[in-house]
């Protein structure tokens, strides 16, 4: 019996896996590819080719230049006015060269005295008027800020009436057919709201006014006027008072929320006056200066001592130095705990000088109207 022959069962290959992308887990498998290799190899890679070519690098230029010229097309407008030179140029006028002029600008119903630079007929700068007393050619940030109100965009420019534009003619129609409602009501129903009036002129023309329209009201405010300083001075002397300092002859000096070098009528002189005092080996000696106030202010930087305390403590901090120099004033409500040493510091200051100015005057305790 023979042997059987033995069979060989077909083997088949397993079904080859389709090809995906292929993906860098890390930087390092990216950096050993060869076409990032090859890339790094050479100093000017084939991308930027086209900088070294004259055509290239001309075409670039073109781009460039003509994108130059679209953006400041862009910006150029044409005239809305037709522009015709003088035929005739006004007096002293010359092109690049200002002229001066000396004006006035209100500050809290005070006239401060300018330097006003005009270029072309626009105002361009404002600086202290050299020959006036106040500041004497100096200048704060309220002057140099006041050109910039000529150059407000939201300022009106012709008459408006429920924000829609008018005329003056439709103005004055409107205004005479109301003052005439009014005649028969003398005017009970005119009020004017105006900021401090020093002008002679504009106030006769109020009071004029006035008697054609007896029951007409005439109200003036301030945001950040001196009501507050008018009021206190009708309560000590019986009348409205405008108060001046004397620096100069200041040696300790307490500001209670005033700020003295910079939002009064006078800082410039203030602050000239007080500094002349701050120099080392002055024949008076150095000023010291106590500030309380809510908010940082210029005269609070400027200050040897600076405490930060609420609007309703300072009347009690006022009354606490009052009743130490012999005063009597009612009581306030108590002072933060963490102010008692600069207190008692201020206190010594004034006891101090009080006492060195009226002993030459034989009394011993100065009446607190002279502090």
């Amino acid at each position: 019996m023979s042997d059987p022959t033995p069979t060989v069962s077909e083997h088949k290959s397993p079904p080859a896996l389709t090809a995906g992308k292929d993906y860098w887990r890390s930087l390092d498998e990216l950096a050993d590819t060869p076409a990032f290799q090859e890339a790094v190899a050479r100093e000017f890679p084939t991308e930027f080719q086209f900088v070294l070519d004259p055509l290239s690098r001309r075409s670039l230029l073109k781009v460039m230049g003509a994108s130059f010229g679209m953006a400041f097309l862009t910006a150029c407008r044409r005239p809305l006015d037709t522009i015709i030179p003088y035929n005739k140029a006004p007096e002293d006028l010359i092109p690049g060269k200002p002229l001066f002029f000396a004006s006035a600008l209100p500050f809290m119903g005070y006239a401060r005295g300018v330097l006003v630079e005009n270029q072309m007929g626009r105002p361009t700068k404002i600086e202290g008027g050299p020959n006036h007393p106040d500041g004497a050619g100096t200048s704060d940030l309220f002057m140099q800020a006041a050109v910039l109100e000529m150059y407000d965009p939201d300022r009106s420019k012709a008459v408006t009436h429920n924000g829609l534009p008018s005329t003056w003619n439709e103005f004055l129609a409107a205004l005479a057919e109301a003052l005439k409602n009014q005649k028969a009501k003398n005017g009970g129903g005119i009020r004017f709201l105006t900021e401090t009036v020093t002008s002679p002129t504009l106030a006769d023309h109020i009071r004029r006014f006035q008697k054609i329209y007896p029951q007409a009201r005439w109200h003036h405010y301030e945001p950040c006027g001196l009501a507050n300083a008018l009021d206190g001075a009708r309560l000590a002397f019986g009348k409205p008072l405008d108060v001046r300092y004397d620096f100069t002859r200041a040696d300790v000096i307490l500001s209670l929320d005033s700020d003295f070098l910079g939002g009064l009528p006078g800082s410039l002189t203030y602050a000239r006056d007080f500094a002349a005092r701050r120099r080392p080996g002055s024949a008076r000696g150095m000023n010291r200066l106590y500030a309380v106030e809510p908010m940082p202010s210029v005269t609070g930087h400027m200050a040897d001592h600076r405490y930060p305390l609420r609007n309703d403590h300072i009347e009690s901090l006022a009354r606490t130095l009052a009743r130490s120099l012999g005063a009597s004033v009612g009581e306030g409500i108590e002072l933060p705990s963490d102010m008692a040493p600069w207190v008692r510091a201020l206190q010594k200051d004034l006891e101090k000088i009080a006492a060195r100015r009226w002993s030459l005057r034989g009394r011993t305790s100065p009446p607190l109207s002279m502090l």
